[in-house]
Parts: C-alpha cells; structure tokens; sequence
C-alpha cells in the first residue's frame, strides 16, 4: 500500500473502522514507514486530546420517551383545543371555496396571463412609437426606456455610442 492511501485511512484506522484485511495493510505499511507512523502519532494525539477535554454529560433516563411524547402531543390533531407549533397556512385555500365554474374561470385566467407573459419575449410584440420619425420597431420591453426615441438624449446617447473610427470628422 503507498503512503497516501494509507494516510487517507489512518483516521478510520484509529477509530478502529477498518475492516481486517484493510487493517492488516495499514499495519503492514506503518510497520515500514516512519513517516506514516508519524502521521498516526500526531492523529492519536488530537485525539488523545480531545478525549480529555470533551466532557460529554449522560443522557438523563427517559429523555427520548419525554421527547416522543411532547412531539406526538403537539402533533395537529392530538390535544383538542391546543394549537400546533406549524401554523394551518394554505395560500390556495379561497380557491377551494369556489365553485366549479369560478375554479375554471380563475384557472383559466392563471394560464392566459401565463400565455401571454411568455409571448411577450421580443420575437412576437412589435410595438411601433408614435415618436419615432423613421417608424423604428421596439421588441419586448425595450419601450420601457427612459430616453424617448428621436428626443436630444437619445441623440446624445447615439452620437456617445459611434466609434470613433475616423477621427474628429464633422
């Protein structure tokens, strides 16, 4: 085994994981190499470490029965009269007082508006400006700009855009 697969198994090596034939070739390898067996010190170390300064407290008797029995008290439906922790929030919830024919007309509705949402990317709506004195075509929303075609700004803006090829000219 080459050192850096046995260096990706030294931590699991330590924690006793390894199953045997894995284990024995890690064995056989630190057993070879000081500098693998060095590695393994320093990760024997940390965790020597923190084995000493991680107090963990025990689990009091019965915790997880008592969380059990919480939960499936707070569970919608467990206690009259008491309210669950997750609010009964439904955003579709007038549609279900509607009826048969209103479901439709709203649905309907939704699917028409979404139609035309998407009709309006800029290959199907031409919209022409009245302002406009050579009948440019604006697509999509392009004629939601500030600058009004044919006004000085957009003039200014033009003339701002135009490289400047052939010098100065006028």
């Amino acid at each position: 085994m080459k050192c850096r697969k046995t260096i990706s198994y030294l931590n699991a090596y330590v924690d006793g994981e390894l199953p045997g034939r894995r284990r024995r070739a890690v064995e056989v390898h630190l057993a070879a190499c000081e500098s693998c067996r060095g590695r393994l010190e320093d990760i024997r170390g940390i965790v020597g470490f923190f084995q000493d300064t991680l107090i963990v407290p025990p689990v009091p008797d019965g915790l997880a029965a008592r969380i059990m029995t919480e939960a499936r008290r707070r569970q919608p439906g467990g206690i009259p009269g008491r309210r669950s922790l997750l609010p009964d929030w439904n955003p579709l919830q007038w549609l279900a007082g509607l009826s048969a024919p209103m479901r439709l007309a709203a649905c309907a509705t939704v699917l028409l508006a979404l139609v035309a949402g998407l009709s309006l990317d800029g290959r199907d709506v031409i919209i022409r400006n009245a302002l406009t004195e050579q009948g440019e075509e604006l697509h999509g929303l392009e004629w939601f700009s500030p600058v009004q075609p044919g006004s000085i700004g957009s003039i200014y803006i033009a003339m701002a855009e135009q490289s400047y090829e052939k010098g100065n000219e006028q």
